[in-house]
């Protein structure tokens, strides 16, 4: 007897597919950037993308920050494409 009614193989991990990195909020001395410079989601569901320089936008170009600020302040969930 199966306890998943779709039938689905929950443990298993499709091919090709990746997994996010999280970063949680932490205090600005434990701030390092990562070399890759990924997007980012943070907890309130905006999308950070990385600027020429070292800072980051959302996509409607409203909002930026450094990404020391960002850490500190949210938790953030990279986009994966």
């Amino acid at each position: 007897m199966t306890t998943n009614p779709l039938g689905a193989d929950t443990d298993s991990v499709s091919p090709g597919s990746t997994t996010s990195r999280v970063w949680l909020v932490a205090a600005l001395a434990h701030t390092c950037e990562p070399t890759d410079r990924p997007a980012v989601r943070d907890d309130l569901m905006r999308t950070w993308v990385p600027e020429p320089g070292s800072g980051y936008r959302t996509h409607d170009g409203r909002r930026r920050a450094t990404w020391a600020q960002l850490h500190s302040r949210f938790d953030l969930v990279e986009v994966t494409p």
